[in-house]
């Protein structure tokens, strides 16, 4: 990300949906989430690249989905980290969300869901548990902010291992727009405490700050530790425990870095070149 003061938060040409407000709980420590059932898989407007090269893998590998070549749907593999995040009550957590939360979680799985690892699950299939949902500030209409508008989950050790070399400069993870993961071009680097951070091939196009031809916003991009170095993660209002297996993402809409769905034409420009999200889904029984 681009240093704090390049952020912005939403002002008269950025129009949030209306919000609603709350938070769950979080799940126990889990495998993959591969192999649900469901009938509705999404598919993105660009379409993956087949994976190649990089470090390799298969399903059998430490931390890949054990079913994985049972078809996982985005809607399996949502309800799965969501009930886990809200163990309580998912309909009341969900509704307690306000717009923004809902769209960070809605639109950051979709992007996920059309990564694919070399094992052919997708990132989210690789995804054991959900952290925390940040939405746009306490209203959810902030657009900016390097603690807001982002996922922060916990991966499959197959998963990570496929991060950590992608940092080091192999590319072996599709995302989801025909071109793979790659390790961050970001001058900032990787968000603190991480100390790794890679992001789409596929996504925004900047020339000092102005946004340029071949653009295909968002980018996303994903901070996480390597090996040994993980720690607490105590950020602004974000205060979670280590996990060495933790990944924070979120999607990067304009040049400034703003990054919550609900701001501007943002959904719009999503849903152009990722397709559709299931922006309707709610959890089971809700």
């Amino acid at each position: 990300m681009l240093s704090s003061l390049l952020f912005a938060a939403c002002g008269e040409s950025s129009e949030p949906i209306a919000a609603a407000g709350g938070k769950g709980g979080s799940a126990a420590d889990a495998g993959g989430l591969g192999g649900n059932g469901g009938a509705d898989a999404s598919s993105g407007a660009g379409g993956s690249a087949a994976a190649s090269g990089g470090s390799g893998g298969s399903a059998a590998a430490a931390g890949a989905p054990a079913d994985a070549a049972v078809p996982a749907t985005l809607s399996s593999l949502r309800q799965a980290l969501y009930s886990g995040y809200a163990s309580s009550d998912t309909c009341a957590a969900w509704d307690g969300l306000n717009a923004s939360e809902r769209e960070v979680f809605l639109t950051l799985t979709h992007r996920l869901f059309l990564s694919k690892t070399p094992d052919g699950a997708s990132m989210l299939e690789h995804m054991t548990k959900l952290w925390l949902i940040r939405g746009g500030g306490n209203d959810g209409s902030t657009c900016g902010g390097s603690e807001n508008n982002r996922l922060f989950l916990s991966m499959s050790a197959y998963l990570w291992q496929h991060m950590v070399t992608t940092w080091q400069g192999t590319t072996s993870v599709t995302d989801g727009g025909g071109a793979f993961w790659a390790k961050t071009a970001d001058i900032a680097g990787p968000h603190s405490p991480f100390d790794a951070s890679n992001e789409t091939e596929t996504g925004l196009r900047c020339t000092l700050l102005i946004e340029t031809s071949g653009s295909k916003p968002p980018t996303a991009q994903a901070h996480f530790f390597q090996d040994g170095s993980a720690v607490p993660v105590k950020r602004g209002p974000i205060d979670l425990p280590s996990d060495p297996h933790m990944l924070e993402i979120d999607h990067d809409f304009d040049c400034i870095h703003r990054s919550n769905p609900t701001c501007s034409n943002f959904i719009n420009k999503y849903v152009s070149n990722y397709g559709d999200y299931q922006a309707g889904w709610r959890p089971e029984g809700c």
